[in-house]
């Protein structure tokens, strides 16, 4: 019995992602590629504006995961994703002068190379170059280079870098 289910649960999966793969072509296009064997499961989200994604073949996206593009992102083969992850190739601009929501935004392009787990709750900002082979820990907040074959954590403490409204 147990066996049975586990088949129409994985079935359900298959067939919802299929329709959401057609559904985000009609709306994309060729703004969006992937290859084969794309999986993913509940609330995957992918919103392009002006921007390109690519994701490679083998990967697999699991619950609440995002993809925003204003620029370019590039996934790799065999890359899985836990919950949560959240990848962004924009921020917005800010400076102590005028409203921060009107101030636009600075993109760049973000790539993840083949064969990388990203934890839960990782977020993925512009900038970001990931190599091959690294392992992400949950919670991570990457914005710079990550050589390849990395193992990558969270400190326990925050940082604060500078005070920007000063006077």
């Amino acid at each position: 019995m147990r066996k049975i289910v586990w088949f129409f649960i994985k079935l359900n999966y298959r067939i919802k992602t299929r329709i959401l793969k057609i559904n985000f072509k009609l709306l994309f296009g060729k703004k969006l590629q992937y290859g084969k064997k794309l999986f993913f499961r509940k609330r995957f989200h992918i919103k392009i504006e002006n921007g390109f994604i690519q994701i490679g073949s083998f990967c697999f996206f699991n619950n609440d995961c995002s993809i925003n593009s204003l620029n370019e992102i590039n996934i790799g083969n065999h890359c899985i994703f836990g919950e949560n992850v959240k990848i962004y190739d924009h921020n917005h601009k800010f400076d102590s002068k005028g409203l921060i929501g009107e101030q636009g935004y600075k993109t760049s392009k973000i790539t993840i190379g083949d064969n990388c787990w990203i934890g839960s709750n990782v977020v993925i900002l512009s900038k970001a170059n990931i190599g091959k082979n690294c392992v992400i820990g949950a919670g991570v907040i990457v914005n710079e280079t990550i050589p390849d074959n990395s193992l990558v954590t969270m400190e326990k403490n925050i940082k604060i870098v500078k005070r920007i409204y000063e006077k």
